[in-house]
Parts: structure tokens; sequence; C-alpha cells
């Protein structure tokens, strides 16, 4: 009974997502002046890595060896969907038994860990992965203290800091203070910082220092850096990394996935104000491209509702600035149904739903549902005339 249950939820896995992967995950060593083994670390590689030669990844690191097991699942959960909220990513961890973490130095003063990490293990993974320029660093409370101290300390070597209930008590690793030296030195590239914290016994020692810590860092911190603190009250101590990797991720590609709002000083400037937006958090944010779309898609449709014409020019021109992307034509179909030009939204809705045959099946099934629903307004509007 119980073979018979497993190859039935087995044959259910596989009929939802069309292949049954097992999890690849790769081991590299590198050698290091202070130990007489080399230091050994876990490479998590995203489904689908080695079937899409020509796609690159962006980088998750975290210091903890534990880590790995929920970031692996939780990463393969929120990217399933096409990439959202999290984008597919290469999950680094320290193999169990690596003993970097013996080279932590409490005052402050140097930093070999974050030095060994920024000059020898992101290089290698640069040379041996097919990485894009974004790069993440997590960690949960000494870790949480590394990730700050890569912060202050070595900030081009991550784009975007996680430290989830950082130890700050005594000033440890001088982050308390260097917060306030460190911090308003950071370049004008933009950075991204989620810290977060709890209520309950794992905090009680040190409450005080991590609200200090916080009201610094909005202090301190320049306008290139995004800051995001949360504290989560009524959540046991060990859920705190999961909640937070979650929260900092959805606000982390927020810039990706939701747009701006067409009333933001940038959209209200227009459509090349947008593009011009995008191409800067394109070029220094995130490294990769990241379409202005679904921004100029909000400002159309804003538009449609004091001043038709304007927005309908701007969703045309949108379908022809970008005439492979099915949610340009989808766009553009919506339009037309919404001044009531049938035949005109059915004929931008089969070019979206023809372009949608390329991706994830739902996207497709939604373009032919629009479809449906287009091509039955339209006999209804035709025999009503």
């Amino acid at each position: 009974m119980l073979l018979i249950r497993t190859i039935g939820i087995a044959l259910i896995w596989v009929w939802m997502t069309g292949t049954l992967r097992a999890e690849t995950v790769e081991t590299i060593t590198l050698p290091h002046a202070s130990f007489e083994q080399d230091l050994a670390f876990s490479v998590h590689l995203p489904d689908g890595y080695m079937d899409n030669p020509d796609k690159r990844y962006v980088l998750y690191f975290d210091f903890d060896p534990k880590a790995q097991r929920y970031l692996g699942g939780i990463h393969h959960w929120l990217s399933f969907n096409g990439e959202w909220p999290w984008l597919q990513s290469i999950i680094v961890t320290p193999a169990p038994g690596n003993m970097i973490g013996t080279l932590f130095d409490e005052s402050g003063n140097t930093t070999p860990i974050i030095d060994f990490i920024g000059d020898n293990l992101v290089p290698e993974l640069e040379k041996r992965y097919r990485l894009n320029a974004f790069r993440i660093f997590s960690g949960f409370r000494v870790n949480g203290t590394l990730v700050l101290s890569a912060l202050l300390h070595r900030p081009e070597i991550f784009d975007a800091y996680i430290a989830v209930n950082p130890e700050v008590k005594d000033n440890l690793a001088g982050v308390s203070q260097h917060v306030k030296t460190h911090l308003p030195k950071l370049d004008g590239n933009p950075r991204f910082l989620y810290l977060s914290t709890g209520e309950n016994i794992k905090v009680d020692h040190q409450f005080a220092e991590l609200r200090q810590l916080i009201s610094d860092v909005e202090q301190y911190a320049p306008s290139s850096l995004t800051l995001h603190g949360q504290t989560f009250s009524d959540t046991n101590a060990m859920a705190l990394p999961l909640l937070s990797v979650i929260r900092a991720i959805e606000l982390m590609f927020d810039d990706i996935h939701s747009g701006l709002s067409p009333t933001s000083d940038i959209s209200q400037q227009g459509v090349s104000a947008i593009k011009a937006h995008y191409q800067f958090i394109s070029e220094k944010k995130y490294g990769f491209p990241v379409s202005p779309q679904d921004s100029i898609i909000a400002l159309a449709n804003y538009e449609l509702k004091n001043n038709p014409q304007k927005g309908l020019a701007i969703l045309k021109q949108n379908t022809r600035d970008y005439p492979q992307d099915a949610y340009a034509h989808h766009a553009l179909a919506q339009a037309y149904m919404q001044l009531g030009q049938y035949q005109d939204a059915v004929n931008a809705q089969t070019t979206a739903a023809q372009l949608a045959e390329t991706m994830l099946t739902w996207h497709s099934k939604r373009m032919k549902r629009f479809l449906a629903e287009y091509q039955q307004k339209l006999v209804e509007n035709n025999i009503e005339r």
C-alpha cells in the first residue's frame, strides 16, 4: 500500500509539473591558509539549470549550513510560477564541517570571513556557474551580524542584505559603532537591507540594543540604501528566518513585479521617464534587464479614465516597442474592450493568446480565457445590432 501511495503522489507531481527532477546540489572546495583541509561549500542549483545554458542566475548566500534545507524549499515554491516573487537563484552555504566560522573576529577590527567570501568564494562561483550581477547575503543571529558587517566593510560584494535578529549586544563585531561611521560612506549604488527581529526569548537579552540599531540605521543610511525594518510579535524565534526571507524577497524584487504607481513623480513625467528609471535600476540596482512594461501599462490605464485616446496611444506604442510580449497586446485588448471596440479587442487578444503559447501553461490558459470572453462579447454586440 505504501508503494502504491508513493507512486500515486509521484504521478500527480509529474501531471502537475510535466517533469520530475531530482534536486541538484554540488560541492566546491577552496583552500585557506589557516586550515590544512580545503573549505567546502554546498551549491544548490535551481530547477532547469542544466537545461538552460544561456540563462544566468541570482546568487543567494547564507552562512548557516542548515539554512540550505529551508532556503531550497522556499525558493522552489516562490519561483515556481515564472520566477515570481523569487527570481531563480543559485543558493550557496558552507558545507557541514566547514571551519571558516572559527575566523570570526568579535572585535570587528578585522573581517577575515567577509574578505574570504569577497576575494575567494564569490570569484570562484562566478567562474564555475552562470551568475548574473545581483547577489544576496542572508543570516540569522551571529550570521546576521556577519551580514551587517559585510554591508559596512565590503559593500561591493553583495547588493541585498537580510539580517535576521542579528547579535549586536556589547557592540559585537563593532557593528553598532560602525553603523554610525561606515554606513554614511556607502557609495550611490542602490542597495537593499532587510533588518528583522522578534519579541521572544531569543531576543530578550538585546531587545533594547536591536531597537537602537534599527533607529541608527534609519538615521545614518544614505538615500541609496533601501531599508526595511520589521519586528515580528508572537512569533517563535526559529520561524523568524523563514518569515523574514519570504518578506524580504517580496520587497527586494518589488521593482520587478509591482512597478511604479501611475501617480508617482516618475510616471507623471511620461513613458520616457519610466523607461529611463528602469534602465537605471537595470544597470545599477539589479545588473540585468528589468522591463518597464508594467509601469507603462499602469500609466496607460490611469490615462484611459480621463483621456482615453492618450491612454490608447500609450498602449499601441507599447505593442510596437514590445511586439513579442503577450501582456503588451493583452493590455491593449483590455483597453479596446473598455472603450467598446470589440473587434479590435478580439484582434489584439488573438495576438496575445498566440504569443502566450510559449509561456507557462497558466499564462496560455489565461490569455485564451480572455479571448473567449471577448469573442463572446463581439458576438453579443453584433446580435444586438
